[in-house]
């Protein structure tokens, strides 16, 4: 019995529908969770005018609400439904076939974006299973997303050259200048992106070697990877953060910067943060986008990224004295959650150096230091201006910017900067 075929015997679909569950035997599965969803035709259309990679593909769309969904929701999804057959009925002849799944009712406490993902991934590998694939591919989309026509193509291409790669992200750009948007909506979008890529390029300069952007509607991961991780969670929010930092344990994988994904910018009370949450709370007033974390935090990070694989050679006293001269933040938090005592046992569990240094950032992760900032900005930190900083991280990584660079300036200079990412092996 392979890792598939393990993974799906642990699992269940009673709450789901399969109206077209299909004998098709595709190797490349598109999920995409639709609750709530108006305009979910936007995205089939979109994926209806990529080119032919000349692989199967299948299209799972989760159409999903709670027990404690209000009327007009569960009404829109029902429309969904309806909207998704007649798409169907009028592209027969499409190099993809499309599969509605509806996971009606689900239980409020797990209810959410999370296991939606979670029912269309399951499936994609139950029917993987059936087929007799041994292993394939699963990509992440979201309902309110379109991508460019090469999107099938970049993806089957870096598989393909990259086998023993485990997952990809795939970069990806909100759209900012929208005519219809006014000049609000268009910053509040522009600052959104910004600091989520402020965020992932002042932890690739601190030192940290799994900085990713975790997006969920930009991701492509193998069957077996996703097996053997577990699966998907079923988190109402930033469920794409966790999973994609559990798959990072397993070692290589890559960025595909040859095709782009365009999440939707707009508003949105679907989760509790994201875009759509972002630019809800800006349209109302917040000021959260005018702030980010402190560039200081990330250099008080550098310090302890830079040093980190010595202690395999150092002496406990030399070790303990380290972290006595970092700053005092970066003390206080690593005091508070015994980082010292957790490198000092993974050290003592870990055969020769080489092992040791791998190991070291599945301690010191993404979720340890989103602890610590969030630690250190409460305490010793606050949040200040995003263009500030940002322009501060760019210097620092040796870009020289004016200080009247427009917000527009600095996300293309970031988003060149992510497609530059390399690959991890």
């Amino acid at each position: 019995m392979d890792i598939l075929e393990q993974y799906i015997l642990q699992q269940n679909d009673k709450y789901s529908k399969f109206p077209d569950r299909t004998e098709k035997c595709a190797s490349i599965f598109i999920v995409i969770p639709c609750y709530n969803e108006p305009d979910v035709v936007t995205t089939l259309n979109s994926l209806s005018y990529c080119c032919y990679s000349g692989t199967s593909i299948s299209v799972l769309v989760v159409v999903n609400d709670a027990d404690d969904t209000s009327d007009a929701a569960v009404e829109q999804n029902n429309a969904t439904l309806n909207t998704i057959s007649q798409w169907q009925h009028l592209h027969k002849d499409l190099f993809f076939d499309v599969q509605r799944i509806y996971a009606h009712a689900l239980p409020r406490k797990w209810a959410g974006v999370g296991w939606a993902r979670k029912i269309g991934m399951d499936e994609a590998v139950r029917q993987m299973v059936k087929n007799k694939y041994s292993d394939g591919i699963i990509v992440s989309l979201d309902a309110d997303s379109t991508v460019q026509p090469n999107y099938f193509q970049a993806i089957e291409t870096a598989f393909d050259n990259n086998p023993s790669f485990n997952f990809f992200t795939i970069h990806f750009e909100h759209s900012f200048d929208n005519h219809d948007y006014n000049e609000s909506i268009s910053e509040g979008i522009l600052r959104y992106e910004i600091h989520m890529r402020y965020f992932r390029n002042a932890m690739q300069w601190c030192g940290y070697p799994h900085a990713i952007h975790t997006v969920g509607s930009s991701f492509a991961f193998k069957a077996s990877a996703y097996a053997k991780q577990g699966g998907m969670n079923r988190r109402k929010a930033g469920e794409d953060f966790y999973f994609l930092h559990k798959l990072v344990i397993l070692g290589s994988y890559g960025n595909i910067s040859s095709t782009t994904v365009f999440p939707a910018s707009r508003q949105s009370d679907r989760v509790p943060f994201g875009t759509g949450a972002a630019i809800k709370k800006w349209i109302e007033g917040s000021t959260e986008l005018d702030l980010t974390y402190s560039f200081e935090s990330f250099i008080s990070l550098k310090l302890l990224f830079t040093h980190a694989s010595q202690f395999w050679q150092m002496e406990v006293a030399e070790i303990e004295e380290f972290f006595r001269n970092v700053s005092p933040s970066l003390q206080s938090f690593c005091k508070q959650s015994q980082t010292v005592n957790e490198l000092l046992s993974l050290r003592d569990n870990c055969s020769n150096k080489k092992v040791f240094e791998k190991r070291l950032f599945h301690s010191l992760n993404a979720f340890w230091i989103i602890k610590y900032l969030n630690y250190a900005h409460e305490i010793y930190f606050k949040r200040v201006n995003l263009k500030t900083e940002s322009i501060l991280l760019l210097q620092y990584i040796g870009i020289q910017t004016e200080n009247n660079i427009q917000l527009a300036e600095i996300l293309n200079i970031f988003r060149n900067l992510d497609k530059r990412v390399e690959n991890c092996c």
